[in-house]
């Protein structure tokens, strides 16, 4: 179950009420040039504003930047989830970060802000829901008469889990590691391929490089 503040959680509890939940979307994409993060802050809210985040006063815009959101669920379980949002690339801001900066595989913040509707202020400081990876851009030419927007594709953090071990793959990365290691993983891009020790192939050459005459013979007969 997901924990909130224990203002939200009261006006939840609380008989009669509603909750207005404003979105905030938080990337840090890389200049292109020197490789430098550079923050971008989109919203559901109406203006641009300077919001509280974990003590720290981040820009958000709004005014149609941030277009459409998918839902946000909670799980108790270690699973990697997608989730997506949809930005004008009519508004200036969002056309600098998913053009003029590289947004691959930048770090990505989604917080729910809890707002009461009877009085329009906020019921404590937003809540973070999401934190993960842009895995997909999509910046797609709309048709004439048609609102240019792009689709941004994320995943949790819980897909970082799912990634092996590369460096520990590679023959060559093992000799850069340890000089001098074994072998045992040169011929690795023979991925499925199951090959007994000294096996020859057909053309006549076995598996280490040299060469021979006929083909192994494997018994049965000739």
């Amino acid at each position: 179950m997901r924990n909130l503040p224990s203002a939200v959680a009261a006006h939840l509890a609380a008989a009669g009420t509603g909750m207005h939940v404003e979105i905030l979307v938080w990337l840090v994409a890389r200049d292109r040039a020197t490789g430098a993060p550079e923050p971008f802050g989109f919203w559901t809210g109406a203006d641009h504003q300077v919001i509280t985040v974990a003590g720290e006063g981040r820009t958000y815009y709004g005014a149609g930047a941030l277009l459409e959101v998918d839902p946000v669920t909670s799980s108790t379980a270690q699973l990697s989830r997608s989730w997506q949002f949809k930005v004008s690339q009519l508004d200036p801001i969002v056309a600098e970060a998913v053009r003029t900066y590289d947004a691959r595989l930048a770090p990505v913040e989604v917080h729910e802000w809890h707002w009461n509707p009877e009085t329009n202020l906020p019921l404590a400081e937003p809540v973070r829901v999401i934190r993960g990876t842009v895995m997909d851009l999509s910046v797609p030419t709309p048709p004439a008469g048609q609102q240019a927007e792009a689709t941004v594709r994320i995943v949790t953090d819980a897909w970082r889990l799912t990634r092996g071990l590369p460096l520990m793959r590679s023959h060559e990365a093992l000799l850069a590691r340890t000089a001098g290691a074994d072998s045992f993983r040169r011929y690795g891009n023979l991925t499925g391929v199951s090959v007994a020790w000294g096996e020859r192939t057909a053309s006549g050459k076995d598996l280490l490089g040299g060469a021979s005459a006929a083909p192994a013979w494997t018994g049965g007969n000739r």
